[in-house]
């Protein structure tokens, strides 16, 4: 699968994604299980990328994380507009999150048996699953990022790894949720576990506190492929200065280009999404400024 982009003008912010699929995938014939999707309406923009598991036991992994960012992008749509009035407060704010992410988990759950009941799991994929002794929830294992910018606020939540980043106009950074210490590598918290809303971590931020320069999501293959270590230093200060002085068509065309890159086998090797929501005031002389 060759790398796409969208690009989708918004009230406030642009959103520009990439996606590819890893040489180890291509190499053993799978295909590309991320997925990345973004919604804009009169709330704010919404951005969720998923990144279904490799694993045999997760072997419809694909859809798991496609069905995971059309619910998140509904879910967290609606979550917006109620962020919209002036006079929302931290504590609402910090509770959307946390409804967003019980939201999420719930319509993904009837999302996913919605599809059983249109396609059931086949002889062969029953066998699978029963040798394993799993539910019917864990082929479709996906991580989850979603945020959501309104106005005033930029709203997260997140299940499993990957990484969202927030790019502060003078090149400093944060992550917008918690971390994870379960998350070594080697295991991810996911929607499939019984447990995933408790592995949800949120986050809420006043943008009239904390402006941002740049907001990335992107999937484990992104960061993987990262030199540095830790990598978010750097990157997001590349991100302020190309950020000040490219514009959205620029990085329309290239943001693509690092996630192919980062899927390559001199990457990650594996599937690699990125998602850059960009303030609509950057730039606008074509190819830079």
């Amino acid at each position: 699968m060759t790398a796409d982009s969208t690009m989708d003008d918004v009230t406030a912010w642009q959103v520009i994604t990439g996606s590819a699929r890893g040489s180890a995938h291509r190499a053993t014939g799978q295909p590309n299980q991320d997925a990345v999707a973004s919604q804009d309406g009169p709330g704010g923009v919404v951005v969720a990328i998923a990144d279904g598991h490799g694993h045999i036991r997760h072997f419809r992994s694909a859809d798991g994380a496609a069905l995971a960012v059309g619910v998140a992008c509904r879910v967290a749509s609606q979550a917006a507009a109620g962020l919209a009035a002036d006079d929302t407060g931290d504590q609402e704010a910090e509770r959307a999150g946390q409804e967003l992410a019980r939201a999420v988990v719930a319509d993904w759950r009837s999302a996913v048996a919605s599809q059983l009941e249109a396609r059931p799991y086949t002889v062969e994929e029953q066998f699978v699953l029963d040798r394993s002794a799993d539910t019917p929830l864990i082929p479709y294992g996906s991580t989850l990022l979603v945020a959501l910018i309104t106005a005033r606020w930029l709203v997260c939540a997140q299940i499993g790894d990957g990484d969202m980043l927030a790019v502060r106009p003078d090149g400093g950074s944060f992550s917008p949720v918690a971390g994870d210490d379960r998350l070594d590598g080697r295991r991810t918290t996911s929607l499939c576990q019984p447990d995933a809303l408790a592995s949800f971590r949120t986050g809420a931020h006043d943008l009239r506190r904390v402006p941002l320069a740049a907001l990335l999501l992107a999937s484990d293959g992104y960061g993987n492929a990262q030199a540095d270590e830790p990598w978010q230093p750097s990157v997001a200060r590349d991100l302020a200065e190309l950020a000040a002085c490219h514009d959205r068509h620029w990085f329309a065309q290239e943001v693509p280009g690092w996630a192919q890159r980062c899927a390559s086998a001199e990457g990650s090797g594996d599937d690699a999404t990125i998602a850059l929501l960009l303030p609509r005031d950057t730039p606008d002389a074509e190819g830079g400024g």
